[in-house]
């Protein structure tokens, strides 16, 4: 049993596998979000639903199923898991053939949503550190940029972006971008310091 009440979307055209997985997911306290019975069906299922697991019939027509899998893998758009029914070999992808028991899918759905959420919290780390650096260049720029115009130094151009983003009640990135687009526009403020 999950600690966590994940929800998933079934993507298959076969109404009994289907049925069998939904069966199996439900007793492990997972709920359905909705299904595809066709890859692009499915894939806007995906974006427009968001679920935490995809479980996806590998002959799930039409075209291409390892190109489905580099899709929602390259989106992020869930963790995944192809129910082998066709014989293909996905040697990049958790697939499971068909037949499979109950235990056997929960304990790989567990894994594949654990590891999607490893990966979803790793990501927004990155983005925030992105996020992070990109101010502090703007604030590296602005203030490079000020004692350069003005005949600062370093030092005088940080706190005068400090002390007017808090004057001004913005963050000092917002500061840096109106230093950095208007440079000239300060020129009045800094005589006044």
């Amino acid at each position: 049993m999950v600690d966590t009440r994940y929800d998933y979307c079934i993507g298959t055209a076969d109404e009994k596998l289907k049925k069998s997985l939904a069966a199996m997911l439900a007793e492990a306290g997972y709920y359905s979000s909705g299904q595809g019975n066709s890859v692009p069906v499915l894939l806007r299922k995906l974006r427009a639903v968001q679920p935490w697991l995809v479980v996806v019939d590998t002959a799930l027509p039409p075209g291409n199923i390892e190109e489905l899998a580099e899709i929602i893998e390259n989106d992020g758009l869930a963790a995944s898991i192809y129910i082998n029914t066709t014989g293909a070999r996905m040697n990049h992808y958790v697939q499971l053939s068909w037949p499979t028991e109950a235990p056997v899918l929960i304990a790989v759905a567990d894994a594949v949503c654990s590891e999607f959420t490893r990966k979803k919290k790793l990501q927004k780390e990155i983005e925030i550190l992105q996020r992070k650096i990109n101010q502090r260049k703007l604030v590296e720029k602005a203030k490079g940029l000020l004692a350069k115009l003005y005949s600062l130094t370093e030092d005088e151009a940080y706190h005068f972006i400090r002390q007017s983003s808090m004057e001004q009640r913005l963050t000092m990135a917002e500061m840096a971008r109106q230093i950095i687009n208007e440079p000239e526009s300060f020129s009045a403020l800094l005589q006044h310091r």
